[in-house]
């Protein structure tokens, strides 16, 4: 029978993880970090004898107060030091539909992330320092590029959850804007899964402990950390980590028009490949209706082009200029979520065709183009479009079936879309706010809402409980004011737009 060692639980916790959660501290850690309140926990033979069956026990007796956002965290100690345990807790728990999450520094056996990862909704990162030095010096132990190492491969091994990124401030060590920037550059390579940036002032609770054990206290001396200085350095952090966003976006965008080549520069088939192609393409229900004597002319104003995997087609923005005929290969239209994320909308294949509503409506591309495969794509442009497509009915009912189906694809994409990063989809909620209802004041921007709360969630593809969270971390950090439940004023809108734009 599968057993873990357990330090302590706590029932009621209200900081480790979103919302009213079960804690489980389990015994074991292969750090003896400076500034640890438990040093009880460090030796994994402490502690009492658990099996997962006694963790899903405990979890459901508390499961009433947890509400929509709350669950089961596991921490330490270091939990991923009982990597077997917590994968066989993690899978009981997930198929009763609790929320989990870890609070880990990232070592443990990595033979068991990819079982663990994948289960994990919240993952709390202790980012105990930001550099080798550093972190030798506070956990006695070279181990920075480990924890390096577990950070950067954590999407490799199946997370897919948000990340609360945590900085224990010692006063003489991290209490400085300078090693505020330096939190924010490590967190670059999974910076659109953090949700949240913590600082945590540094306390001296657990000294009597280490006196209690005949431990020598590595910080003797050292007063507590300032807790308002604390907060202001985290303010910083926050700001810097939205501003570090922006410029990865700009950065993306920038490597996109690099890449993006306008059709007609492409290298372009014969005269004799493009007959043929037509040929191949006349049984396609889309051109049944042009007359045998009107081909040469739609041969001479079309265009093939070969297009190469990974180049553009099109771009958001794009004028209408062409409707789009995959004649071989595949394509992909997609965007980018708020968070940086690519979401694809849909596959084009052989035979397929896409643009043809953008044309009728006169609409810009709201998505990107890009082949999959090396593609030949016939680029038929507006021109010919309207003198011989535009009034077909089979064209036209062409153009509304792929339609349809693509309107069904989108309403599955945003169930998936609803699970996105919650500041973000917070910031990009107020933002459109702000266009729509925002009133300029001495104050800031005025926001009357007319929605509560759970509408607001909704309206952001967010929970009650998680919008209300995020507003209050937003008021915490400056970036508004929350006036009763029915007025918010935007302080920053800068720091907002940071998140989004």
């Amino acid at each position: 029978m599968m057993k873990g060692y357990l330090h302590s639980v706590e029932t009621m916790g209200l900081v480790d993880g979103p919302g009213t959660r079960t804690i489980f501290f389990l015994q074991g850690c292969p750090l003896r970090c400076a500034y640890c309140h438990n040093p009880d926990s460090q030796k994994k033979a402490g502690g009492r004898e658990v099996t997962p069956e006694e963790i899903l026990k405990i979890a459901s007796r508390y499961r009433s107060y947890y509400g929509e956002e709350g669950g089961v965290t596991f921490s330490g100690g270091e939990p991923l030091l009982q990597g077997a345990f917590v994968y066989e807790s993690l899978v009981l728990l997930k198929q009763e539909g609790y929320n989990t999450c870890i609070d880990t520094s990232g070592f443990g056996n990595p033979k068991h992330y990819t079982k663990i990862l994948p289960l994990v909704d919240t993952l709390l990162l202790d980012v105990k320092a930001f550099d080798k030095e550093s972190f030798r010096e506070l956990t006695a132990r070279d181990g920075f590029d480990i924890y390096l190492k577990f950070l950067q491969g954590l999407e490799y091994h199946g997370f897919r959850g948000q990340i609360w990124a945590r900085h224990v401030m010692v006063p003489g060590y991290t209490d400085n804007e300078q090693a505020m920037g330096d939190f924010v550059d490590l967190l670059k390579p999974i910076g659109h899964r953090v949700d949240r940036i913590e600082v945590l002032p540094y306390h001296t609770s657990g000294v009597e402990k280490y006196r209690e054990m005949g431990i020598p206290y590595r910080l003797e001396g050292v007063e507590p950390m300032d807790k308002e200085r604390a907060k202001k350095l985290e303010i910083d952090a926050n700001r810097r980590f939205a501003e570090s966003l922006r410029q990865e976006r700009k950065e993306v965008e920038k490597e996109r028009q690099d890449k993006f080549k306008i059709l007609k520069d492409r290298e372009v088939a014969s005269e004799k490949e493009k007959a043929e192609m037509f040929s191949a393409l006349r049984g396609l229900p889309l051109l049944s209706d042009v007359d045998d004597k009107d081909v040469d002319d739609v041969l001479s104003q079309v265009i093939l082009s070969k297009i190469k995997a990974g180049e553009y087609i099109f771009r958001t923005g794009d004028a209408p200029e062409f409707m789009y005929l995959i004649y071989e290969g595949q394509m992909k239209i997609f965007f980018n979520t708020i968070d940086g994320e690519e979401q694809i909308f849909y596959i084009y294949r052989d035979g397929d065709f896409v643009g043809g509503l953008n044309l009728l409506v006169q609409e810009p591309y709201r998505y990107i183009g890009e082949a999959l495969t090396n593609c030949k794509v016939v680029a038929i442009p507006k021109t010919t479009f309207d003198k011989y497509f535009y009034d077909s009915p089979v064209v036209l009912r062409s153009v509304l079936v792929k339609s349809f189906e693509r309107i069904r694809w989108a309403e599955e994409l945003i169930k998936r879309l609803a699970t996105s990063n919650a500041s973000m989809k917070t910031a990009g909620l107020l933002i459109k706010l702000v266009k729509r209802i925002g009133k300029k004041t001495d104050e800031g921007i005025r926001l009357e809402l007319s929605m509560n709360r759970e509408e607001l969630g909704n309206y952001s593809g967010l929970r009650r409980e998680t919008i209300t969270r995020k507003l209050g971390e937003f008021r915490e950090l400056g970036y508004i004011e929350l006036v009763g439940n029915k007025v918010i004023i935007i302080k920053d809108l800068e720091a907002l737009e940071s998140f989004v734009i």
